[in-house]
């Protein structure tokens, strides 16, 4: 009886050691995320077409360099590193937040927006590619899921840092 009763709790912390040990082996696969994500403004011109007034490309390495690129106008291209702690809320964001199970896909947008922000979002690991686009709310044909604008937020503000 006491046997059982302490392979049983022997068993317990087993199962108990590898579900604190399971979220750090699926974390490990991540460390080698590499971001892109480009942001265009368009608008509307007079003959119907969308033009951008602007357009910003960001690629976030995992050993937290990152390059941003203006893509209207003027070359403009910076070369920084990004903290370590926007590194950690940006994985947060892609990791914790159960983002990584959301489909890569296209949200697309309404046929009448005269006016938007377009995004689209590619991650990079040893496992997959991902990448998600999707507009403005204000312009979009449905609903974007807000861990997806979330990301884009962060990554917004990443790039007004920089300004």
């Amino acid at each position: 009886m006491v046997t059982k009763f302490l392979i049983a709790i022997a068993g317990f912390v087993a199962v108990m050691a590898s579900l604190v040990l399971m979220p750090n082996l699926n974390a490990g696969k991540q460390d080698d995320l590499s971001i892109e994500y480009v942001r265009q403004n368009l608008t509307q011109i007079e003959d119907g077409r969308l033009m951008a007034a602007s357009a910003d490309n960001l690629v976030v390495k995992n050993d937290l360099s990152a390059t941003y690129r203006s893509l209207v106008g003027a070359p403009v291209e910076k070369r920084f590193a990004i903290t370590n702690d926007d590194m950690t809320r940006l994985k947060g964001l892609i990791i914790s937040t159960g983002f990584i199970q959301v489909p890569g896909t296209d949200y697309p947008q309404n046929d009448n927006a005269s006016k938007l922000t377009k995004y689209k979002l590619v991650l990079t690991s040893s496992d997959n590619t991902k990448t998600i686009s999707w507009v403005s709310v204000d312009a979009s044909n449905g609903p974007v899921p807000s861990i997806v604008r979330n990301i884009g937020i962060r990554l917004d503000a990443i790039i007004e840092n920089l300004n």
